[in-house]
């Protein structure tokens, strides 16, 4: 194997590894905004578990039908919210018109309704973005791998502190069996088939790109749904 073979093969198998690791935080992350919108919506949304031999596309999947729900939610009880909130206003208007004055009268009847922090986490445009990049995600061939195609954790698990530490440094050349390096190469090969290394290697560094601003997002509406910080529309408007 050539020297650019080499660096190829060894991109293909970081990319891989990173793959993997997203795919585990997604999870972590997915399942602790689940466990806050059930606290806070008072449902039970079952948690997503990661199962090494489940199909990435069932992953996926799962995925995006949990914040299809979670949408569908919050769109009703919003819906509600906003009948009961206009007719408390209205009510509270009239009642108030004799010593407000009719220039505000109006204004009292049509003021903003005041939208819950996690339905303005469910109601962002990145959320419609997320689930539409998520729907043609699936539809690559990669998705028909299953997660241990991708990288096993117990290879690592099963070393030595020293080997392990050698092993996952920059220096060090990562190893994959060539039945699973060939399985990922030939999920992501493209019309290039004259390198297909570096094809599939430029293929995945794509996907773990893509799926670096939905970890942000997840990050960003947990900590808007614990109250750290202030929800997307303040922060926008600042």
């Amino acid at each position: 194997m050539s020297f650019q073979s080499e660096k190829d093969k060894q991109r293909l198998i970081q990319a891989a590894k990173l793959f993997f690791l997203h795919i585990k935080d997604l999870v972590s992350f997915i399942n602790k905004f689940v466990e806050l919108f059930n606290l806070k919506m008072k449902t039970q949304i079952r948690p997503m578990d990661l199962n090494e031999d489940s199909y990435i596309k069932d992953f996926f999947e799962q995925m995006v039908k949990n914040f299809k729900e979670m949408q569908a939610m919050v769109d009703k009880k919003h819906k509600q919210m906003q009948k009961e909130s206009l007719c408390f206003n209205m009510v509270t208007a009239v009642e108030k018109c004799a010593t407000v004055g009719p220039h505000n009268t109006a204004k009292e009847m049509f003021k903003n309704i005041q939208t819950p922090v996690i339905a303005s986490v469910l109601r962002s445009p990145l959320l419609g973005s997320l689930e539409t990049s998520l729907s043609l995600l699936i539809k690559f061939p990669i998705m028909g791998l299953r997660l241990s195609d991708l990288y096993r954790e117990e290879t690592k698990k099963q070393r030595g502190a020293a080997t392990t530490e050698k092993s996952t440094s920059p220096e060090s050349p990562q190893i994959m069996p060539e039945d699973a390096l060939r399985k990922l190469r030939d999920a992501l090969r493209t019309e290039d088939v004259d390198k297909p290394l570096k094809t599939a290697a430029d293929e995945l560094e794509q996907f773990v790109k893509t799926m670096e601003p939905t970890l942000e997002f997840l990050k960003k509406a947990i900590k808007i749904m614990e109250g750290d910080i202030c929800p997307f529309g303040e922060a926008g408007a600042k």
